[in-house]
C-alpha cells in the first residue's frame, strides 16, 4: 500500500502499476479536496520539510495553507521535461528496429516498451501543461531531436550514429544491438531517477520516478538475460 508521507532520502518503493493520470494526489485512489477558499487558518503549526540539509520550517496561519498555485519545484520540472525527451527517443529506438528484429522475445519487449512509455510522456506532458510549463515538442513529435543534440547531458541516450546503425541492423545483429542501446537507455532512466528522488519535492514527480524506476528496472534484467542468450 502506497504512503501519503513522502520521507526525503526515502529507498525508491515498490509501487503498483503507472496510475493513468497525474491527478493522483492521494492514498488509497482517493484525492486530497482542494483547499475552500473560505477555509480558516490552522491555529496549530504546520511542519513544512526542508530540502536536504537544510532544517525544517514551522508554519502558522495562513502560511500554512495548502496553495493549489505555487511554483512547481525547478528539479521536478526539468525531471518531467527530461523524461518525455528520453522516453521519446526509446519509442524512436523501437520504431527504427520493430521491422527487422528476428527474435520473438525481443520483438514482444520492443512492442511493450513503445505501449507503456507512450502514456507516460502524455501523463508527464499533462503535469507540466497544468502548472504552466513548457513542454517538449517530442511529446507530440518523439522523432524531433531523437539523437542528442541538445541533449548531451541525458543519461542513456543514443547518438544519431548508433540510432543510424540500429536502423540498418537486420536480424540477429538487430536484435543484439537495440537490446545493448535500450539497456543502456533504461539505465540512463534509472539514473535520473534517482536524482529527482534527491532533489525534487513533487509527489507525483516521484510517484512516477518510482512506477519508471520499478518497470525498467526489471526490464533491464529480461534484457542482460536476452543478451546472454543471443551472444
Amino acid at each position: 500500500m502506497l504512503t501519503c508521507l513522502r520521507t526525503r532520502r526515502r529507498p525508491l518503493a515498490l509501487v503498483l502499476p503507472l496510475l493513468a493520470a497525474t491527478a493522483v494526489a492521494g492514498c488509497s485512489g482517493q484525492q486530497d479536496p482542494t483547499p475552500s477558499s473560505t477555509a480558516t487558518s490552522p491555529t496549530a503549526p504546520v511542519l513544512q520539510p526542508g530540502r536536504p540539509g537544510a532544517p525544517n520550517a514551522s508554519l502558522t496561519g495562513s502560511a500554512a495553507l495548502p496553495s493549489a498555485t505555487g511554483k512547481p519545484d525547478a528539479d521536478d520540472v526539468s525531471f518531467m521535461q527530461d523524461m518525455i525527451v528520453h522516453h521519446a527517443q526509446a519509442i524512436v529506438m523501437v520504431e527504427l528496429a520493430r521491422d527487422h528484429l528476428a527474435d520473438t522475445q525481443v520483438k514482444a519487449l520492443a512492442d511493450r516498451i513503445a505501449d507503456e512509455q507512450r502514456p507516460e510522456i502524455d501523463a508527464m506532458a499533462r503535469w507540466l501543461r497544468d502548472r504552466g510549463q513548457s513542454v517538449p515538442l517530442q511529446a507530440t513529435d518523439p522523432r524531433r531531436g531523437s539523437g542528442m543534440h541538445d541533449h548531451a547531458g541525458m543519461p542513456g541516450m543514443a547518438s544519431q550514429d548508433q540510432l543510424d546503425e540500429l536502423s540498418r541492423a537486420r536480424g540477429a545483429s538487430a536484435d543484439r544491438l537495440w537490446l545493448q542501446l535500450m539497456t543502456r537507455h533504461h539505465e540512463g532512466a534509472l539514473a535520473m531517477v534517482v536524482t529527482q528522488h534527491r532533489d525534487g519535492r513533487d509527489d507525483v514527480a516521484t510517484q512516477m520516478g518510482d512506477e519508471i524506476h520499478v518497470t525498467q528496472s526489471v526490464q533491464v534484467g529480461y534484457m542482460r538475460d536476452m543478451l546472454q542468450r543471443l551472444v
